[in-house]
């Protein structure tokens, strides 16, 4: 009699194992079938999104270039004199684009544009709606110096030592100017000892500027000597300093 052959038994996992695989495709299937309306929704939200991204992407690129073209423009009719057409074209731009960069700065060179036509007024207003917003310490000190300008024409000495006074406090190109603008009209105020305070302490605090022998005539109209030694041209321990223009 032959030898029986004994097959291995399938152990109750191995028996299970196809069946598990077959539940997990079927319920698969059944999620995708299902939910197949949400899949749909889902895919067509995130092609959506992407066109819009791509969208005000470009948009927003377009609108740099018109408002880069615009600003050129009125800083072309500046340059050249036609005040006018400067005024109009900055205003514009700055009533157009107020949270882009050039729509700032376009109040700023339109209030130079105002200056230049004697429109101190719309220059005032133009200054001021521009420092409201300004955090640049350059363009603040340059525009702090052309509001302070603009108040010594208007004759509001007060508001203009003021002006001259906050440009002064930051070092920058104009704060040589400031500062002897601060002492200008406080003289002009009628402030005669401040002026003289403000004056001698200009020379202290720069003794090789330019405008020393301008500022020894103010003095000497205001009464007062300068108090101040005159600036040495011997050797010293250091470098000399830089005169400031």
């Amino acid at each position: 009699m032959p030898p029986t052959k004994h097959r291995p038994k399938l152990t109750q996992k191995e028996l299970r194992a196809p069946d598990e695989f077959t539940t997990f495709i079927d319920s698969a299937r059944d999620f995708f079938v299902n939910n197949l309306t949400q899949v749909i929704v889902s895919a067509v939200v995130v092609v959506v999104v992407g066109a819009v991204v791509i969208g005000v992407y470009y948009y927003e690129r377009n609108r740099d270039n018109v408002a880069s073209s615009k600003f050129y423009d009125a800083i072309t009719a500046l340059n050249a004199g036609k005040n006018k057409d400067a005024e109009t074209q900055f205003k514009q731009l700055a009533d157009e684009e107020p949270g882009r960069r050039l729509g700032r700065l376009a109040r700023f060179y339109a209030a130079s544009a105002y200056i230049a036509d004697g429109d101190l007024a719309n220059a005032r207003d133009s200054l001021v709606a521009f420092l409201a917003e300004e955090r640049d310490p350059l363009f603040r000190s340059l525009a702090l110096t052309n509001l302070a300008v603009v108040y010594e024409r208007m004759a509001d000495w007060k508001k203009a030592a003021g002006a001259y006074q906050q440009a002064a406090a930051d070092p920058g190109p104009e704060q040589t100017r400031a500062q002897l603008g601060v002492a200008r009209m406080l003289a002009k105020a009628g402030d005669k000892q401040g002026a003289i305070d403000a004056y001698r302490g200009f020379l202290t605090a720069h003794p090789f500027a330019q405008q020393r022998q301008d500022v020894l005539e103010s003095l000497a109209l205001l009464g007062a000597p300068a108090d101040v030694a005159p600036p040495s041209l011997g050797a010293s321990a250091g470098p000399q300093p830089v005169v400031i223009h």
